[in-house]
């Protein structure tokens, strides 16, 4: 998953490098085309500001309830249009809510067929928590060992409650939340077609990619859980 992860964030770059030498380049498009673009966007999103705050809260319960593989583009834009602190809470209540939904369906609906699709995995998931209890959680929202939805689904599986499933990924997602709307935040500033590779753009990605890494090995030197 970490090699993954690295691999989507030297695509994207290589992607912000192609794109920005054909903007330079080419007559087709321009970044004034994208700029104006993201402005009228945000100008009406401002307009009725609470309103679209409910609006992308709700994209983000659905996007997170059905484990849709855009959660990571939708926070960068959420993170885009709204305030700092605004983008962060509505991506992490709706998230972690939206986890919640896989938890429960898992657990009361869909048991036997998860059990017996990923019986080696919820071993290893049960194992996990046998040995470090609810940090296990925790440690796998820091660091994506698994797919976010086989974490939502399986752990509806185990013997954790509900209100600590909860409680533990709204924590434990708001590193990766903060960044992602940070991203956000440093592309909504781009006004130009040099401004997409400056160095803070390309580092917000960069460390994306990279925290996760960092994390599994402080976690694993200083021997904060057991590994598996």
């Amino acid at each position: 998953m970490n090699r993954f992860k690295l691999f989507t964030v030297s695509i994207f770059l290589f992607a912000i490098v192609i794109i920005s030498l054909f903007a330079i380049y080419s007559g087709y498009f321009s970044i004034e085309f994208f700029k104006t673009a993201y402005v009228h966007t945000k100008s009406t999103v401002d307009q009725n500001y609470v309103f679209y705050l409910l609006v992308f809260f709700l994209i983000y319960f659905f996007v997170a309830s059905l484990s849709l593989p855009i959660a990571g583009a939708v926070s960068v834009f959420i993170g885009s249009i709204f305030h700092f602190f605004d983008a962060f809470f509505l991506i992490a209540i709706a998230s972690s809510l939206g986890a919640s939904v896989c938890f429960l369906i898992a657990k009361y609906t869909l048991k036997e067929f998860l059990h017996n699709r990923f019986k080696k995995t919820l071993k290893k998931i049960n194992l996990g928590l046998k040995e470090n209890g609810m940090f296990y959680l925790f440690f796998l929202r820091l660091v994506p060992i698994f797919p976010f939805f086989i974490i939502n689904f399986l752990f509806g599986l185990t013997n954790m409650k509900f209100l600590n499933f909860f409680v533990v990924s709204f924590v434990g997602m708001m590193p990766g939340i903060l960044l992602y709307v940070n991203a956000g935040s440093q592309i909504s500033k781009i006004n130009s077609t040099q401004d997409i590779l400056s160095f803070k753009i390309i580092l917000s990605f960069i460390i994306i990619g990279i925290l996760p890494i960092v994390l599994k090995k402080i976690i694993y030197y200083f021997k904060f859980i057991k590994k598996l």
